[in-house]
């Protein structure tokens, strides 16, 4: 029977929701913020371990990305013949990163508790307040984890009177150990999305082969965003550490998730595999973006599990 129970963290509320060897820690306060995930007794994120570090929020991680993931040039777009400006947040590259939902406080809309698993639907409102993005929308996120298994399905409603621009994903790191170099890693079919020395893209693609075969991590540096050649169904990403694999998948092609972004840290123990509904710098090139008029709906989802 998995249950639902929740705890004081911090100033915040977190919920925990288990079963057996399978758990799942969130703090919908801030984010719906993941702090852990275990899967068949397996810790699978790396993850904020304190209220403090939490909120002091270095590298994002576990947190949900919208109205865009990765990067906005400049943080500049144009949207119905109007100019908008979104806050440089990513001084290095002098973009906007991430859009701004990562630490917006999301209510529980409901939660349930069976047998098989639980879930718990964290909800954000967004009345349009800000200029550079005066769009009203709802997004809610549904969290569910069953046995060895965990989903993640995400929608988003535009709210408003007019049409909006949107794109979103998720940004957590995986691990299986702290011993990165000896993870292997199988990717889909995909290809490299070229980008200058601003990580924008400059409209290249290149075919990626490198992990297209379960190969080890060692010393591969990757921040990059990849193109799915897959237009439907889902794909998968594996992760294995001696005999635990990880199976990641996300739902693709137009409308779903037709790119992934994929990041090794600095600190280089978990890998960041990121699904993105869109491309680096959608707002400005279109490649992925969601047109919502007033009333539509844009939904996808993602999970893993874990053997």
């Amino acid at each position: 029977m998995f249950t639902i129970d929740t705890s004081d963290y911090g100033p915040f509320t977190a919920y925990c929701l288990s079963g057996g060897d399978t758990s799942l820690t969130l703090v919908p306060g801030f984010g719906a913020c993941v702090t852990s995930l275990k899967l068949n007794g397996q810790e699978c994120l790396d993850a904020y371990q304190s209220p403090k570090e939490m909120q002091a929020n270095l590298w994002a991680k576990n947190l949900l990305l919208y109205p865009f993931p990765n990067r906005l040039r400049r943080g500049q777009y144009t949207w119905g013949g109007i100019d908008y400006q979104f806050p440089i947040n990513d001084a290095p590259t002098e973009n906007a990163l991430h859009g701004f939902g990562l630490e917006q406080r999301m209510e529980v809309a409901w939660q349930e508790a069976t047998a098989d698993g639980a879930g718990i639907c964290c909800r954000f409102d967004y009345d349009g307040e800000l200029s550079y993005y005066p769009f009203p929308f709802r997004l809610e996120a549904i969290f569910r984890v069953s046995e060895g298994a965990f989903r993640l399905g995400l929608r988003v409603e535009n709210t408003g009177y007019r049409a909006m621009p949107f794109g979103m994903g998720w940004h957590p790191y995986f691990r299986l150990s702290d011993d990165l170099a000896n993870h292997l890693l199988c990717l889909p079919p995909c290809d490299m999305i070229g980008v200058d020395a601003n990580m924008i893209p400059t409209g290249k693609r290149y075919e990626y082969t490198t992990f297209s075969q379960p190969r080890r991590i060692n010393a591969e540096v990757l921040d990059n965003a990849f193109a799915l050649r897959q237009q439907e169904g889902q794909v998968q990403v594996r992760l294995q550490y001696q005999d635990a694999t990880l199976t990641y998948w996300q739902e693709c092609g137009p409308g779903k998730y037709p790119y992934v972004q994929l990041f090794t840290p600095p600190h280089r123990n978990c890998l960041a595999i990121e699904p993105m509904t869109c491309n680096i710098d959608a707002f400005n090139n279109g490649e992925g973006l969601w047109r919502l008029a007033p009333g539509e709906e844009g939904s996808t989802a993602f999970g893993l599990s874990l053997q």
